[in-house]
């Protein structure tokens, strides 16, 4: 009798055991679907902010350029031009986006002149708008470095910045307030 229960016990733990080891095989979790990180409304998730730009400048101590093509020009000039810029979003809020921009800008049309200007600057982007940055400006005179601060108000699905910049030349500087527009392409 008693190998009987042995054998009873036996087969009721064989029995049971597939069951156990069935349960204890770890079941395959789902895959996990991270959201993409999404910045809030207003911010500058992937907008690109390039378009088309105008203002005027004053030209402390005159033109060079101008000088070297035998022309002079008042110191009030018009300005006329386009933007290229660049976000690099860090998928953070809190603190400001990097971004890099290339402006290519001609003044002095309404006098009759062509004065080009391309600037390259890199700087940075607050999430309410308000911008800096710092780069080279090359212009007919040579080569020189300029200082940019502005804020951008957006209007709907359009973008209007707002840009003050500083270039000292060889014998001044140039003050130029710029602004134009583009169309958001973020969320």
């Amino acid at each position: 009798m008693r190998s009987h229960t042995s054998i009873s016990l036996a087969l009721s733990a064989l029995a049971g055991a597939p069951r156990i080891v069935a349960a204890q095989i770890p079941r395959p979790m789902p895959p996990v679907v991270l959201p993409r990180y999404s910045l809030p409304a207003g911010a500058l998730d992937d907008d690109d902010r390039s378009g088309p730009r105008l203002g005027a400048a004053y030209l402390i101590g005159g033109s060079v350029t101008a000088e070297r093509i035998g022309r002079h020009v008042a110191p009030f000039i018009s300005l006329f031009g386009w933007q290229i810029e660049h976000q690099f979003e860090t998928g953070r809020t809190d603190i400001p986006v990097p971004m890099t921009e290339l402006i290519f800008l001609a003044g002095g049309m309404e006098q009759g002149v062509f004065l080009p200007s391309a600037s390259w600057i890199i700087g940075l982007r607050k999430h309410d708008g308000w911008e800096a940055g710092i780069g080279p400006t090359l212009t007919g005179a040579g080569i020189q470095l300029a200082a940019a601060v502005g804020i951008t108000q957006s209007f709907g699905a359009i973008n209007v910045p707002v840009n003050f910049a500083v270039a000292p030349g060889r014998r001044g500087a140039a003050l130029s307030l710029t602004t134009g527009f583009n169309l958001k392409h973020g969320p």
